[in-house]
């Protein structure tokens, strides 16, 4: 499939035919540059996903490829080249990345209203709770370089 650049309305019209093709797909919100218009040529899609987990899991227990196919589904069904398409789930990401994500993220599709509001009101941090965990991930850095010697 070529690069194709569709604009945020495309995409959430297509994202409706989703459901049929992964009916585990609680939400699909874009993040990163795509959702902040701070694009360049390069630029990849960053789609954070929320699964039904137990859903999810019965439909990979019949089909093994079910949980590496995200993004080939999802390229296919918006008109994107699967191999420029990063997916983070948000049933198991750090509470650092799903903050960014609702905080800079746009919706494309939630199988029920105010799926992301809800999602938002849970993981959306203070600023001194993002100082913390930095200072945390910082101390940690600092730690594993010093083992190393560096």
């Amino acid at each position: 499939m070529q690069n194709h650049n569709p604009t945020i309305a495309e995409i959430k019209d297509l994202a409706l035919q989703l459901p049929e093709k992964i009916p585990y797909l609680k939400m699909l919100v874009l993040f990163g540059s795509r959702a902040t218009g701070n694009t360049h040529a390069n630029s990849d899609w960053d789609f954070a996903v929320l699964c039904d987990e137990e859903q999810r899991q019965a439909y990979t227990k019949s089909n093994t490829g079910g949980l590496f196919e995200l993004p080939m589904l999802i390229g296919e069904v918006l008109k994107i080249n699967a191999d420029h398409i990063d997916i983070v789930q948000l049933n198991h990401c750090s509470e650092l990345i799903a903050h960014f994500v609702a905080r800079d993220g746009q919706v494309l599709y939630e199988d029920e209203v105010k799926e992301f509001e809800k999602f938002k009101q849970k993981v959306l941090l203070s600023n001194s709770d993002i100082k913390k965990i930095e200072h945390t991930q910082r101390k940690n850095i600092e730690q594993f370089l010093a083992r190393w010697g560096i």
